[in-house]
């Protein structure tokens, strides 16, 4: 039998070996790729995008659904641990909302396959109820997106949306795993700008966005959750000062501003910041913070690797999606290979074939709209612009001094209820100016796009002046609320802006048609205002209009405004702004 002799050095050797520790391997990195879109608007269908290069407007279509999708997919097969969000306002906003509700939203959103969405302010456009119907719409078997929010509160057993529990509908937070990773969601809405701007039930708040994501991340905290993402739809300036100021918030996806991030300089195109942006939390941490424009024409793709549970590098691109029928806004070009390659370089922009299941989709409904939506309902010789008082003049509105538009609105709303005495309408009102040329019964739905309805108000002549003065207040006083400035038809007033609030409104009159004249508004009379539903509850603060309403002084006709004006409209063979532009002399649009 052969004998193995070890030597007293070699076992001695071992011994060490055996009583060492073995140091635990440091973990790898962990790369994620979140592909993300927000503030979508039922815009299923591309638009035309103008952008200049080379000292030449050129112009090509851009966006629509079936395209992010596409590059959706294509992000996906390119990458490993993929998360694909959406940062909220998928509804409202198109004419396929207002002819197809949110079904067609939802079927398009559950082939592409969202993991999580937030709730973005215009969801509540069709109040609670219409929000419960998309959220109970959204998600299949094969596709489970999460619908988030912390700072949402239904009153539960009183709001769809919460019949038994606060969750029943949706959640402030989700946990999603990735490749053994625990990745921790938390959904935010911008809480006044809902109030403000949409139709929350009475009973349902919205809380302080920082303190709602101060608790749920807290709550992940507590289990052991360290990798956190904010869903946000809050705007980017928001998410800039929220990031400050909370502690182990990772990566922010938001919405609601309709923020373009990335250098498109070369285009002629302005953006807000890059892609991402990098700031710090509240322990010195990393945060990337990345957002995707608007209407269906951006797909943002952000690459995030983690050290532990500590950001140490973000990257990535905005997908801005075009097709590849590129074409000079005016004069020929012998090719236009040299803007293509332009345009493929550019690390902004992306050449992309839509999805073709959803192009047939698309193209389904798109005829179902296009029979209704093209109807010429007048000629327009010359634009009629919204321009707000108080704001530059823009060259192309010529000598108006303040929003033709806005007046010619009001004139349909009291075109549309003739028992009104008058009509007003907010300086934001619509989206857009009117386009010289051929107006269709399309192009009034997008210039009013959203949910509302036409409502008559009884109002005494000194709550009329409060209204005007809490609505002129409103506009003057905020960064960003001109747009609540009030025009109308059949109403005249003084405006003295050195005066405070409750001075600056004087000379009131209403036009009396059988007698053809303006009449001095006397406090303790009565009268009929008809207005949109959206600032008759309250909104751009017109409180009293609110007020009024709770008394059981308002009526809600039930008539959509963009068909109140399509109606109007219909009457005339050429559709021309007011002649007479005195600060608040609404005169009758036909001439």
């Amino acid at each position: 039998m052969k004998q193995v002799v070890i030597s007293s050095l070699a076992l001695s050797l071992l011994g060490a070996c055996a009583s060492t520790p073995q140091q635990p391997a440091a973990p790898k990195p962990f790369e994620l790729t979140i592909a993300h879109i927000n503030d979508h608007h039922s815009h299923l269908a591309p638009s035309e995008l103008t952008f200049d290069w080379a000292g030449q407007a050129w112009q090509v279509e851009a966006g629509g659904f079936p395209r992010m999708t596409a590059m959706i997919d294509q992000i996906r097969q390119n990458n490993q641990n993929v998360l694909t969000l959406h940062a909220g306002d998928a509804i409202t906003g198109s004419v396929f909302f207002k002819r197809l509700g949110s079904a067609a939203d939802a079927r398009f959103m559950n082939d592409t396959c969202f993991d999580a969405f937030t709730i973005g302010n215009h969801e509540f456009d069709t109040g609670d109820v219409g929000l419960k119907t998309f959220l109970d719409q959204l998600g299949t078997t094969r596709c489970n997106t999460v619908k988030l929010s912390a700072n949402i509160e239904p009153e539960i057993g009183v709001s769809p949306l919460t019949p038994q529990t606060a969750t029943d509908s949706f959640q402030p937070y989700t946990i999603i795993q990735r490749n053994g990773q625990s990745l921790g969601l938390v959904g935010l809405t911008i809480a006044q700008r809902t109030m403000q701007t949409s139709h929350p039930d009475k009973t349902t708040r919205l809380t302080d966005e920082l303190a709602a994501a101060q608790r749920s991340v807290a709550a992940l905290q507590a289990q052991g959750i360290e990798k956190i993402i904010l869903l946000t739809h809050v705007q980017y300036q928001n998410d800039i000062d929220f990031a400050g100021k909370l502690p182990g918030v990772d990566v922010i996806i938001g919405g609601d501003s309709h923020t373009l991030l990335g250098d498109f300089s070369a285009f002629g195109i302005d953006a807000d910041g890059t892609y991402p942006t990098q700031v710090t939390n509240a322990e010195g941490d990393p945060v990337c913070i990345a957002h995707a424009y608007k209407y269906s024409q951006v797909v943002g793709e952000l690459h995030v690797t983690f050290d532990g549970d500590r950001v140490a590098s973000c990257s990535g691109r905005p997908h801005y999606l075009i097709g590849s029928d590129v074409q000079p806004k005016a004069g020929a070009v012998t090719t236009v290979q040299p803007v293509l390659d332009a345009l493929d370089q550019s690390g902004v922009f992306t050449r992309i074939e839509p999805d073709t299941q959803q192009q047939a989709w698309l193209d389904t409904y798109q005829q179902q709209i296009d029979a209704f939506a093209n109807e010429v309902l007048a000629k327009v010789p010359q634009r009629i612009c919204t321009q707000p008082i108080g704001t530059p003049r823009r060259a192309e509105c010529g000598q108006q001094q303040s929003s033709g538009l806005q007046r010619l609105i009001a004139e349909s709303f009291l075109a549309a209820a003739p028992d009104a005495d008058f009509a007003i309408q907010n300086g934001d009102g619509s989206r857009g100016d009117i386009e010289p040329g051929t107006f269709t019964v399309g192009d009034a739905y997008k210039l009013l796009p959203y949910g509302n309805t036409l409502m008559t108000i009884e109002i005494s002549g000194s709550e009329l002046k409060q209204v005007l003065e809490e609505a002129l207040n409103f506009a003057v006083t905020g960064d960003d609320n001109i747009g609540a400035y009030p025009y109308g038809a059949n109403i005249q007033y003084s405006i003295n802006l050195q005066q405070g609030f409750g001075d600056r409104i004087s000379d009131i009159k209403v036009w009396d048609d059988e007698q053809q004249t303006w009449k001095a508004v006397r406090p303790r009379d009565t009268y009929r205002v008809v207005t949109n539903s959206y600032i008759a509850g309250g909104q751009s603060g017109y409180k009293t209009f609110l007020t009024l309403s709770d008394r059981g002084r308002a009526h809600n006709t039930g008539i959509d405004y963009a068909q109140a004006f399509a109606d109007y409209v219909r009457q005339f063979d050429q559709l021309k702004r007011p002649t007479q532009f005195a600060t608040q002399e609404f005169v009758p649009v036909k001439e």
